[in-house]
Parts: structure tokens; C-alpha cells; sequence
């Protein structure tokens, strides 16, 4: 198999001016995306909340060496908590969007909306700004040449590893447990923020290795989250019509299996060759 040659390191000064510039972004928006997703509790938001944390996490883990190192490791440990107290939230909120609209689903979504009511109240009470000034302090950040020279070592040391660790095989990939493909799917996102970080945002659309990597990454996300309606189904199947939305379930897990298979063939040629 031919391998594609998609090593990039970026100009230090593009790259230190985008992580700037993204992670300022998204420290300015987070005070009131978390006011909003507190008040309204709405699914799209707590996904948002979700996917910012995400980002804010990789651009801090990125420049840790740029930023105060006590401010970073106190804003992770937040992120790290609103992260995972949203994920009971988030897990019966995929079930009801996969539920919307399907044939004897009315009685089902009702139980799930009551034990998302439960599972909102103690997610909300932790939706609060991290310390009064800690979100200002992570704005500011080391500067010049030196600094951006930091910050692209780190940029390669990083991607090194992920490509060390990312093997382009959906075969290795189905015959780990649900934490190892939890972890292949994080290692999956980091490469993408990598990616993208690295790229002029004219060149993004036409990235090769950056198309495959969200491919994966959403046909993987998408597999899992059937995984969780499947579970959040389990306590219904002594309902009459269960066999039929259990039937659906299976064959758009079929499909979401041959979607990885095909996302991860396209990966395998970025990917290191094996011993």
C-alpha cells in the first residue's frame, strides 16, 4: 500500500497566532454559552458546552508551556468535572433524538425525559465560571520568539505520538473493549484539532488527511452513540413494540460498522507502517 506523505509543520508564527486566537475565542464565549446551557438545559447546547470544553482542552494541553502552569492545571480540573457530569445528561439526550419521530416511541421518550430531569439537576448546579478571574489570567499568555518556539516543539512532539499510537486497522479497532475504543476515539479527535491548528483555514476543505479524520472520527462517534441508545433501551424490553425499534437499532449498527471499516481503509496510507 502506498503511503501518503501528510507530515506537516506549520510556521511557528501561524501557528502560535491561531492557537492564540482560537483559544482567546473560546475562553470569551465560555461564561455565556455556560449561562445559556444552565437556563435553558437545552441538548444542543449541553453538545456545545461539550464540544468547547473539548477544544479549550487541547489548546491548554497544547500551550501548557505558554500559560501559567497552576491556571491550567485548575481550569482542566474543571473542564474535566463539567465533562463528566455532562455525559449521563448528553447519553440519554442522544437516546431521545434517536427515539424523535420512530413508530410507538411516545411512552419510551417520556421515562428517558424523566430520567434526564434527574440526571439535569446536580450537571447544573456545577455550571458556573471557574474562579473570577482564571478565565482573563489563561488569556494572557508568554509571547515572541521564544514562546512560539515552545509552543511548536510541543505541536510535534505531539502529533509524533499520535501517529505512533493511531494504527489505520478497524480489525484492532473491534476487538477492543468500550474504554480502548473510548481512547482510540480521543486519540481520533486530538489528531483532528492538530490537523486544523496546522492548516490554513483555505486549505481545510481540501486536506486530504483532514477529510479521512473527521470521517472516522464521526463514523466512530456515530457508532457509539447507538451503543448508548441501545443501553438506554435495555430497561424497556418487556414493552410489546420493543422488537421493532430493537430491529431498527441493529441494522444502524450494521451500517455504522461498514462506515469505520471504510474510514479507517482510507486512514491506513497517513498511518506509520508496522513491524
Amino acid at each position: 500500500m502506498n503511503r501518503e506523505d501528510s507530515q506537516h509543520w506549520p510556521a511557528p508564527k501561524k501557528l502560535f497566532r491561531r492557537w492564540q486566537k482560537r483559544k482567546n475565542r473560546l475562553l470569551d464565549n465560555l461564561p455565556v454559552l455556560l449561562e445559556r446551557c444552565r437556563a435553558t438545559g437545552r441538548a444542543e447546547l449541553v453538545h456545545e458546552l461539550r464540544v468547547a470544553l473539548r477544544r479549550l482542552r487541547f489548546y491548554l494541553r497544547l500551550g501548557r508551556p505558554l500559560l501559567g502552569s497552576e491556571d491550567a492545571t485548575q481550569f482542566l480540573g474543571w473542564a474535566r468535572r463539567i465533562s463528566r457530569a455532562s455525559g449521563p445528561v448528553r447519553d440519554l439526550d442522544v437516546a431521545l433524538e434517536w427515539l424523535q419521530g420512530r413508530c410507538h416511541a411516545e411512552e419510551v421518550s417520556e421515562r428517558i425525559l424523566e430520567k434526564r430531569a434527574k440526571a439535569w439537576r446536580p450537571f447544573a448546579a456545577l455550571l458556573k465560571v471557574p474562579g473570577e478571574t482564571l478565565l482573563d489570567r489563561l488569556q494572557k499568555n508568554e509571547k515572541g520568539a521564544k514562546a512560539r518556539d515552545k509552543l511548536t516543539k510541543r505541536y510535534k512532539k505531539i502529533e509524533s505520538r499520535i501517529r505512533r499510537n493511531v494504527c489505520g486497522d478497524a480489525r484492532a479497532f473491534f476487538k477492543f473493549n468500550e474504554e480502548q475504543q473510548h481512547q482510540v476515539r480521543r486519540m481520533l479527535r486530538r489528531w483532528r484539532y492538530q490537523r486544523e491548528i496546522g492548516l490554513q483555514r483555505g486549505n481545510t476543505e481540501k486536506d486530504k488527511l483532514l477529510s479521512v479524520l473527521i470521517e472516522l472520527q464521526e463514523a466512530t462517534g456515530a457508532r457509539q452513540n447507538l451503543i448508548l441508545v441501545e443501553n438506554a433501551l435495555k430497561c424497556f424490553r418487556n414493552l410489546p413494540y420493543m422488537n421493532d425499534l430493537c430491529r431498527a437499532l441493529a441494522a444502524e449498527q450494521a451500517l455504522a460498522t461498514d462506515r469505520i471499516r471504510a474510514a479507517f481503509q482510507a486512514l491506513a496510507p497517513f498511518c506509520p507502517e508496522r513491524a
